[in-house]
């Protein structure tokens, strides 16, 4: 059997669909409520759904979106914040990406 071969299986390709999403809405939870952290969600859900999951690509086009949004806007405030959250994005992106790469060699899906 070959090593991407089991991933062409329905079944599977579904139940991974599945998990992902699952974990990716457990992920996006734990950002977002502080008593639950978000990350070890995340890559599991990324690597389950795969990098080029329309849905993850979206959610990623978004979320830049409205960094930008408040980064660029006229209330100080808002403005401020948005700064504060690109930096905390970049920080989280650079910790995270490695590691799931890491999970992507270890599961042969790199």
């Amino acid at each position: 059997m070959q090593r991407g071969s089991f991933i062409k299986n329905p079944f599977v390709r579904l139940a991974r669909r599945i998990i992902g999403i699952i974990c990716l809405i457990i992920g996006i939870l734990g950002l977002l409520l502080p008593i639950l952290p978000g990350w070890p969600f995340l890559v599991p859900a990324i690597v389950l759904l795969g990098r080029r999951d329309r849905m993850l690509r979206y959610i990623h086009l978004l979320i830049r979106l409205v960094l930008r949004f408040m980064r660029r806007n006229r209330m100080t405030l808002l403005r401020q914040f948005g700064q504060r959250l690109s930096v905390e994005y970049v920080k989280a992106k650079r910790m995270i990406v490695p590691k799931i790469d890491a999970a992507e060699r270890a599961l042969g899906l790199g």
